[in-house]
Formats: C-alpha cells, sequence, structure tokens
C-alpha cells in the first residue's frame, strides 16, 4: 500500500540547449566595455567599435569594474609567482588613452559611484586602504590595512572587502573604512548592496538587514557552488548566477540565473534557464535601464517580466577575455 500511496517521482530535468531568445527587430541598444588585452568597445548591434588606445599590452590580464556611470579596469600581469599591484586605469573614452590611478592590490566602487577604495602598497609589507575620487584625487591619507585585504564594494552601511584574499583563511567583512571597525563579518558574503547582505552557507544562504540586523534563511533554488551575485544599479534587484563548471557530474558548463529581491524577499527565475554554455566567466550587468545583460556569444538583454531574452546581432570576440562592464 505504501507503495501505492508514495509520491510520483519528479520529472526529469528538460534538455538543456544554449541560450535561447528573440532577435530584437531594432537592436538591444547596449555598449559595453570587454575586459580583452586592449579593452574593446563593442556595440551589440554593430560589433567592436573601438579599440581604445593607451592601455598595456601583452601577457596581462584585465578585468573591469563599473563605478556608477564609470568604468575601471585593474590590469595584472598575467604570469606571475608572487602577488603584485595591479595598474589601475579609469576609461575615458574610445578614442582617448585611460586616466591613470596608479598602483593598487586590489578596487572597488564608492557608494557614491564618483570614485574608487584602493589597497595602496607603500612598502613590501605594508599596505593602505585609500578612497580616490576620479575627479578629485586621493581623499585623505588612508588608514593601514594588509596587503592581502581585497576591496569588493561600499554600500551605505560600511565597506565590503574579503580578509586574507585568495588563501584558506580568507574570510569576508562589512568594515567602517575611517575606522576598520567590523561591522559583519562571515566566512562568505555573496553580495552587498544597500541595506541588505547575502551570506553564503552549506546548505541554504542567508539575507541580512542591516538597518535593524535582523537576518533570514533562504532555500537555494539552485543546486551548485558558491553563486555570483551582482544587484542591480539601484540595489534594488539581484541577479544571481548558479554556474555549474561539471553540470550533473559532466563536462557541459551551465549558467542559472536568478533574480533575488531583498525587499520580498522573492526569488524569480530568468527565462531559458539553465542554459548550456562555453563562456563562463564571460559575466554579466545591468544597463542604466534596469535591463540584465549576458555575454554568452552575443550580447543578450532582458528586462525583468519579459518573456525572454533579447539576442543582439553581433558575434562577441573569440578568445579568453572575461568581464564586461555596460555603459551608459
Amino acid at each position: 500500500m505504501a507503495g501505492c500511496t508514495a509520491e510520483a517521482p519528479p520529472p526529469p530535468p528538460a534538455p538543456l540547449t544554449e541560450l535561447s531568445g528573440i532577435q530584437a527587430t531594432g537592436g538591444i541598444g547596449v555598449t559595453a566595455l570587454l575586459a580583452t588585452t586592449a579593452p574593446t568597445l563593442f556595440d551589440a548591434d554593430r560589433g567592436a567599435a573601438a579599440t581604445a588606445p593607451g592601455y598595456p599590452g601583452g601577457d596581462v590580464r584585465p578585468a573591469v569594474v563599473r563605478v556608477g556611470k564609470h568604468v575601471v579596469l585593474t590590469v595584472s600581469p598575467l604570469y606571475s609567482r608572487d602577488a603584485e599591484p595591479a595598474e589601475i586605469l579609469e576609461y575615458t573614452g574610445p578614442s582617448s588613452p585611460p586616466r591613470s590611478l596608479g598602483r593598487a592590490f586590489s578596487a572597488g566602487p564608492d557608494t557614491g559611484g564618483e570614485g574608487v577604495w584602493l589597497i595602496r602598497q607603500d612598502a613590501p609589507d605594508t599596505c593602505r586602504l585609500e578612497h580616490v575620487s576620479l575627479t578629485a584625487g586621493a581623499l585623505g591619507p588612508g588608514q593601514p590595512a594588509s596587503c592581502r585585504t581585497r576591496v569588493r564594494a561600499e554600500t551605505p552601511h560600511g565597506l565590503l572587502i574579503t580578509i586574507n584574499a585568495d588563501s584558506a583563511e580568507s574570510t569576508d567583512a562589512l568594515v567602517e573604512p575611517a575606522t576598520g571597525r567590523t561591522i559583519r563579518q562571515a566566512p562568505r558574503i555573496l553580495g552587498a548592496a544597500g541595506d541588505w547582505l547575502l551570506l553564503d552557507g552549506l546548505t541554504d544562504l542567508t539575507l541580512v538587514d542591516l538597518r535593524d540586523n535582523s537576518s533570514k534563511k533562504l532555500s537555494r533554488p539552485s543546486i551548485g557552488a558558491a553563486p555570483t551575485v551582482v544587484p542591480s544599479r539601484e540595489g534594488a534587484i539581484w541577479a544571481v548566477d548558479f554556474a555549474n563548471a561539471a553540470y550533473r557530474g559532466t563536462n557541459t558548463q551551465t549558467q542559472d540565473i536568478w533574480l533575488l529581491r531583498p525587499d520580498g524577499p522573492t526569488w524569480d527565475h530568468a527565462p531559458g534557464m539553465p542554459f548550456i554554455t562555453e563562456h563562463l566567466g564571460r559575466g554579466f550587468d545591468w544597463s542604466d535601464a534596469g535591463d540584465l545583460v549576458l555575454a554568452d556569444r552575443v550580447l543578450a538583454a532582458w528586462h525583468p517580466g519579459e518573456p525572454q531574452w533579447r539576442l543582439s546581432q553581433a558575434a562577441l570576440p573569440a578568445g579568453t577575455w572575461s568581464g564586461f562592464a555596460v555603459l551608459p
């Protein structure tokens, strides 16, 4: 009798496909800066528009950091035995060289979108945390900091950092930048924006409301390693990618993007997810118009609530580049 009354097993998952959507008749209207060796200005509907001059070439690893309506790049050596500071460069346009912000171990946007927080090196084992305006330069002398600290992003409640970055002892913390006082610390803080933190756990996630320090457990909507979190520009919606480099123990790579609205909190599944990809690490970003944009063969845009992705016409450059930032 027990066998007769047991619940039926869940249906097998549908076969995975590549990212699907519609070819937008008028294009998707997105321009992005791609983190190729020499950064590429890319029009989603027409292709590469320009390669900005004056950037380091050769064996380097660029990464993009969106700072409000600005873009800052960190350029590190591709092959290096020892950690060394990267060149920090502000993108100034497709036909002008970048503006140097000096060298630093890491860079993260400030909450106003007009400056960055940097970990500067003053001596082999001596570093400091410095706040640099993109228009006015250094805002004060800075505070002593470990050279192994990674700056991630500032929120109205503090600065998100990783302590002992790239080591087994790494941990994340939200700190008061002026004093170094720890506001919240956890083994893994996935994201921070506005009044919220998202913490990783073994089987679930924890959403922390920094206004009253309350927390709420969230079930993971998808199985996988620690997801990548990118809040929208105003911070009200968070794109959370449960990417998997070995889907169901195979060599298939997948992306699986969900939207988290912390105020709910609620989860919404982006259309066409999960999908097969050969481009893990190309990243995703939000546009000023509130579209989520991802890179997979082409740039694809989706506005929350739409039934499907809008696919651009132009193919993205080949190669091993990683990351992009949508320009205003």
